[in-house]
């Protein structure tokens, strides 16, 4: 029987690319607005200490940003991996590799539990935390933690979920737990007056809600009929996962030790406002980086998929139409945001001068919107032909550019030096994942002609 992603291939790769990656934007969308709504009932259901409150969320964003670089690491590497032993028809390396997903995401919650409640206070203080925004930032992160296990497991799933091609499925799961969590923000936070805790028990108990749902997938609409059995660890495999997915972990927690870096900047150069600051224009720039990751959503499996039946020329022509799409809509939504900076960041913050403030950080900081884009889709493509390597060296370089830009950079130039080393780091990784990215399509076409002499 055919799944849901071959049948979407064979109608094109244009048309397979937008009914995958469509329905993961509108479920990104829905989770982005809620993070933004979370913010602005932090920001003013906390009355007099919502600046601090925004504070301790930025604070406490490394460390759930840590927990889901794990996720996300397990999330792309078995995406990969079954795409490809679906495209090659290994029934059998799929249910491993469901299996083992799932057995990966588990040991890494418990992990995060254990660790995190033991070393909370440690980690914040490490992360920037000033005592006064520790005590906010430890009681948000306590519960996030607790439910960390959930969140894992979800991402996880999910990613099997993109990988059979139902984006649709996913899309509704997203869109059901995101409204039911902004419900459960305004219940707890100003009927309940549970402040930044009600932000974190609301979130930590729709990642539960979000795991019942795909074990209902998992037995009830999954053509792979799942079974309990997969659920056995098999060295090969969870290494083969991994080894694609780490340099997605390394990709994304590289942004932790970013924000350790920034963070420290900003306690030297900065108030607590700046603070604020800095995750507002994040939660803004993750807005208008929505249609690019849900584009890579879609191309992961799709090009895993045809690289493993070896239709080297759709390979090519999802990278192009990628790239084009993902370049495009980030460029028009940034200028959006560009324009109605000021009020958007008057949704979270009522003070003018701390609003002038973040425009001013905001027009810098997130100027290389477009090179960004092309990075995600450069490093998304290496990891979907399981080109571990060619990835991780991507990733580790674009680390490497930014810890000393983030030190040099704001020595001479104060607060506004945070701000302007973002675009510097974006132009430098930018350049270097073009030339990675067109080294693989040369491979890629000698590869191609490889297998063609070989079928003659």
């Amino acid at each position: 029987m055919e799944t849901k992603l071959e049948q979407l291939n064979n109608r094109g790769v244009k048309t397979a690319l937008a009914r995958l990656s469509f329905p993961a934007m509108v479920g990104i969308f829905i989770q982005m607005l809620y993070g933004l709504v979370d913010s602005v009932f932090v920001g003013r259901g906390l009355g007099e200490d919502g600046i601090i409150g925004l504070s301790a969320l930025t604070i406490a964003f490394p460390l759930s940003y840590l927990i889901l670089s794990v996720a996300s690491g397990i999330s792309v590497g078995g995406s990969s991996y079954i795409s490809r032993s679906m495209g090659a028809l290994e029934k059998v390396r799929v249910e491993k590799g469901i299996g083992n997903m799932i057995i990966l995401a588990f040991a890494a919650g418990v992990f995060f539990t254990i660790f995190g409640l033991l070393f909370l206070d440690p980690i914040l203080k490490v992360f920037g935390a000033t005592p006064v925004i520790l005590p906010f930032a430890r009681d948000y992160m306590f519960w996030i933690i607790l439910g960390c296990t959930f969140q894992i497991l979800t991402m996880t799933v999910n990613a099997v979920v993109m990988a059979e091609g139902n984006a649709i499925f996913s899309m509704k799961m997203y869109t059901a737990s995101s409204i039911l969590n902004v419900i459960l923000d305004y219940i707890f936070i100003f009927h309940f007056g549970w402040g930044i805790q009600g932000a974190a028990i609301a979130t930590s108990l729709c990642q539960v809600f979000n795991v019942m749902i795909l074990i209902y997938y998992l037995y009830g609409v999954s053509k792979l009929k799942f079974r309990l059995k997969w659920i056995v660890f098999d060295m090969k495999t969870s290494l083969d996962i991994i080894k694609v997915g780490v340099s997605e972990f390394v990709r994304e927690s590289s942004l932790v030790f970013m924000f350790i870096i920034v963070n420290y900047n900003l306690k030297i150069h900065g108030d607590t406002s700046s603070f604020a600051i800095f995750g507002i224009i994040n939660r803004i720039f993750g807005f208008v980086i929505i249609p690019v990751i849900g584009i890579v959503q879609g191309m992961i499996p799709l090009t895993g998929f045809n690289y493993g039946a070896k239709k080297f020329q759709n390979v090519r022509d999802i990278l192009k139409i990628s790239v084009k799409w993902s370049i495009l809509l980030s460029f028009i939504i940034g200028a959006f945001t560009y324009i109605f900076t000021a009020p958007l960041l008057s949704l979270f913050i009522t003070d003018p001068v701390v609003v002038k403030e973040g425009v001013i950080a905001y027009w810098i900081a997130d100027i290389s919107i477009p090179i960004v884009a092309f990075q995600i889709i450069g490093s998304a493509f290496t990891q979907a032909l399981g080109k571990a390597r060619v990835s991780f060296i991507l990733t580790i370089s674009r680390q490497v550019f930014i810890l000393p830009t983030l030190f040099i950079i704001p020595h001479f130039m104060g607060l506004i030096g945070v701000w302007v080393a973002f675009p510097v780091v974006d132009l430098l990784a930018g350049i270097l994942t073009l030339w990675f990215v067109l080294r693989q399509l040369k491979l890629l076409k000698k590869e191609e002609r490889v297998n063609t002499a070989a079928a003659v």
